[in-house]
């Protein structure tokens, strides 16, 4: 099989919002800070992916720079 560059198509998306407010106002309620309630609430968005990463190297890099541009 070859496959040419003008074979190949490529398309990507990003979202950039804030969180949504009504799961932090939930953990929060709970006694869950805000940071601790922003980071449940990222990774709950990413889990489903993350677990489609089958090296746990590279999901645990992931993961560690979700949490530092997270700040």
């Amino acid at each position: 099989m070859e496959i040419l560059a003008d074979d190949v198509r490529c398309t990507h998306g990003a979202t950039v919002g804030k969180l949504e407010q009504e799961p932090l106002f939930y953990l929060k309620s709970r006694g869950i800070p805000q940071v601790e309630a922003e980071r449940l609430v990222v990774e709950g968005f990413f889990d489903p992916i993350m677990q489609r990463i089958p090296f746990e190297g590279v999901r645990e890099r992931f993961q560690q720079a979700i949490l530092q541009k997270m700040g």
